[in-house]
């Protein structure tokens, strides 16, 4: 197993991989800080259910969804299975963070893509926080992002957009939310790095400055210009046979564009407590 790049800031695939590979401490170590960059990418796997699990509990202890399993698929074409991210362009963000424990990690297999599939785009958020002006990387550093989620409109699978509570007050009738306050820079587990903890989707607004703020809004705009940068995002294209891993708390992700009717399967794992 060796490791090249994915980019010049973050993320690295890993080739001549085999699942043999982590019976050894090398190979698990290897596997532990190509994780650590933000972003793995292994190509051309067939894996079973059990490789799978394999390879990802090598990281970590896998978090059990609401059906009682440690995997879900996402998928348009598994009629039993409705994920929360339906079929919907989804915007850049971090998984839970709109609750009280965010889960350090995912990983998708590709199982089944088609030609006209959405990329996943990443977006790397120890870089942008290096990347801020001084004045404005003290100020964000001392505050906190109010997040939500529309729960609602994950279930009727509406097209997304940032809920802001300063355009509603109160939740409109028939409206699930869900909402959790976190420090707006984080530190990332192992690195000791320190990373952007707002995003487009689910930061309705700083908590110190409140919902109505002008300055606060401006603030946090000016963070999504430097985070959402061209060169700072990587796109990814699926191929059958990809496993994406990606470091939750150093990273966004973003669904660019909405799923259509060719098959689209992935079978997706979560980390929620990392093993090291």
């Amino acid at each position: 197993m060796r490791t090249t790049p994915l980019t010049d800031h973050f993320g690295v695939v890993l080739h001549d991989f085999s699942i043999a590979d982590l019976d050894t401490a090398e190979g698990t170590g290897q596997l532990r800080d190509a994780f650590d960059s933000g972003l793995v990418l292994i190509r051309g796997q067939s894996l079973s259910d059990s490789e799978q699990d394999r390879l990802v509990t090598t990281l970590g202890e896998l978090h059990r969804f609401p059906s009682g399993e440690t995997f879900e698929y996402m998928s348009n074409v598994v009629e039993e299975e409705h994920n929360i991210a339906g079929t919907r362009r989804l915007l850049f963000h971090n998984d839970g963070s709109y609750g009280e424990h965010v889960a350090p990690g995912t990983c998708l297999y590709a199982m089944e893509v088609s030609p006209t599939s959405p990329p996943t785009a990443f977006a790397d958020t120890v870089r942008a926080y290096q990347q801020l002006p001084d004045d404005v990387r003290k100020t964000v550093a001392d505050l906190h992002g109010f997040n939500t989620f529309n729960v609602t409109a994950a279930i009727e699978d509406h097209d997304p957009s940032r809920y802001r509570i300063a355009d509603h007050p109160e939740p409109p009738d028939g409206v699930r939310l869900k909402t959790a306050v976190h420090p707006a820079v984080i530190d990332v587990p192992h690195t000791g790095e320190q990373a952007l903890f707002v995003s487009e989707f689910n930061t309705s607004h700083f908590d110190e400055l409140g919902p109505d703020s002008a300055e606060g809004e401006e603030l946090l705009q000016s963070i999504f210009a430097v985070l959402y940068a061209d060169d700072n995002v990587y796109t990814h294209h699926y191929e059958v046979g990809d496993v994406i891993i990606w470091n939750n708390l150093s990273t966004q992700h973003a669904r660019v564009g909405r799923i259509d009717r060719n098959p689209r399967t992935f079978r997706r794992l979560v980390v929620t407590a990392l093993a090291w």
